[in-house]
């Protein structure tokens, strides 16, 4: 099917930009800034172009609060997992520790500028242009959806996750990157629950902050 091609074609656009900008040592330091500009304005042409409303991409008021505390419950359950085994590996193969930290450590600037600038310009546009048009679009292109955990998904979200997860590895190539396949796994599970994408939003921005203190505070 035709329409299920431009998706790629959209994302092979967005990735080509972000490649080529990676390495003008003029535009790189603006990568950031030129990924979530891309990332928010492709879907919204789409969405322009097509005459659609933004809740096809899950943008929408309806379940909103079902979303957020999706996201907040499933926070609640991987985070501590997450922080154990960072513990773990950071102690047993790098022979780092934890350092002690205080209630002000959490507040300190470096930690606040980083959680602002991380929900506008990276849980935001990644989610909207991910979880929101990549899937949204793709799902319609699947033949078979299976049911996990009482939320249907076809291939689609493996295809999703895998583009998410390239996307990384073109901006920092480094083969660690493509690890972020699994979370992106959850947030494509939260999207599709509520048929929201804030609580898609909300995980993927507290995942990065939760991995910023967490490597803030090793020693």
């Amino acid at each position: 099917m035709k329409h299920c091609k431009i998706p790629y074609i959209i994302y092979a656009a967005a990735m080509l930009v972000i490649f080529a900008g990676n390495r003008i040592s003029l535009f790189k330091p603006y990568l950031g800034v030129v990924a979530a500009v891309l990332f928010l304005y492709m879907p919204i042409i789409s969405l322009f172009i097509q005459k659609q409303q933004p809740s096809v991409y899950g943008i929408r008021s309806k379940g909103l609060l079902k979303s957020v505390l999706s996201a907040a419950l499933l926070s609640m359950i991987i985070f501590p997992l997450y922080s154990a085994g960072f513990y773990f590996y950071m102690k047993h193969f790098y022979g780092l520790r934890l350092s002690s930290f205080t209630a002000g450590t959490v507040c300190q600037l470096p930690l606040l500028r980083f959680a602002l600038n991380n929900l506008l310009m990276v849980a935001v546009p990644e989610e909207v242009f991910y979880r929101g048009y990549l899937q949204s679009k793709l799902g319609q292109c699947d033949t078979q959806k299976t049911s996990i955990f009482n939320v249907k998904a076809g291939a689609s979200v493996l295809i999703v996750n895998a583009l998410f997860a390239a996307g990384h590895l073109i901006v920092i190539p480094d083969i660690s990157r493509l690890a972020v396949f699994f979370p992106g796994l959850l947030l494509s599970w939260l999207r599709e629950k509520d048929d929201n994408l804030a609580g898609s939003i909300i995980f993927h921005w507290l995942s990065n902050v939760l991995s910023f203190f967490l490597f803030s505070i090793i020693r």
